[in-house]
């Protein structure tokens, strides 16, 4: 898959995705809000370690039904600060980034700054012009599974159809499939057992023949796994699942310990 100026063989290879956080409150307690210098410093860290992929976001996703204080920002607020980072970056750096947002017009102003990659988690539910901008971008686009599920069925089953029944939308919308990054939505419309399972069978989603990425970095249902630990406490528990999903097929890790995880996967690389 080519993205932006490099080409990933995600049929023998995985890719480390590194989490930049341009918000004031991510769950994860790494938000950098709009200090462009301090996220321009921590992409070099990833950089200069070898991480793929950066993914930048300026909204949280983080369920108000599990974190307080979850702070509302404006459409131009977010377009702001990714288009300032990624601006910045380009006068210094090609590496390819993917740009987290809902939002159409977010989507459209970071790849016209240089994003190489759309990263929707609605599911394409939430803007109705978001088919619109995946189309005419012509980058690969990141299918995120994002759907309340019914309880007596297979997760993993679930997931599988109503990602199929997305990648035949985009497919009847122009967008070519070897364009598309399947995400099976940790976190994302799943209680804690959903996701269990979910992680359990992740290879039902792995053997669609479409790359697919895993962000299960310091999710709760990890930190309860864990004997509910904190989420400062989650990096070990989060590199286990890294392991496992990698076993079942995974290509792409969306990870904030970005360093630790590239390091991790080039080792096992190397032993194989």
């Amino acid at each position: 898959m080519k993205i932006g100026n490099f080409k990933f063989d995600l049929e023998n290879r995985t890719a480390v995705v590194g989490i930049v956080n341009l918000t004031d409150d991510s769950f994860s307690g790494d938000g950098i809000g709009s200090d462009i210098d301090k996220a321009l410093n921590l992409i070099k860290l990833f950089t200069d370690n070898g991480v793929d992929i950066i993914d930048l976001g300026a909204e949280s996703t983080r369920p108000k039904s599990l974190y307080e204080n979850v702070i509302e920002i404006s459409e131009n607020q977010e377009v702001d600060r990714v288009v300032s980072v990624i601006e910045s970056l380009r006068k210094i750096s090609d590496v390819p980034v993917s740009i987290d947002t809902r939002k159409s017009k977010v989507a459209h102003e970071a790849v016209k700054a240089g994003a190489n990659i759309i990263n929707d988690i609605s599911m394409l539910e939430y803007d109705d012009e978001m088919i619109e901008v995946v189309k005419s971008s012509s980058i690969p686009y990141i299918l995120t599974h994002n759907k309340p599920l019914e309880t007596n069925n297979s997760v993993a089953e679930q997931v599988k159809i109503d990602l199929i029944e997305k990648i035949d939308y985009l497919d009847s919308n122009g967008v070519d499939s070897n364009k598309i990054i399947l995400d099976p939505g940790f976190g994302f419309n799943k209680n804690y057992e959903q996701n269990i399972e979910l992680h359990r069978n992740l290879d039902q989603i792995c053997n669609l023949g479409i790359p697919v990425l895993v962000g299960t970095s310091r999710k709760s249902f990890l930190g309860e796994i864990a004997g509910s630990v904190s989420i400062e406490e989650r990096e070990e528990i989060s590199i286990a699942s890294v392991i496992v999903c990698r076993e079942k097929g995974a290509k792409l890790f969306r990870v904030h310990d970005a360093v630790a995880v590239k390091n991790l996967l080039e080792f096992i690389e190397k032993l194989s």
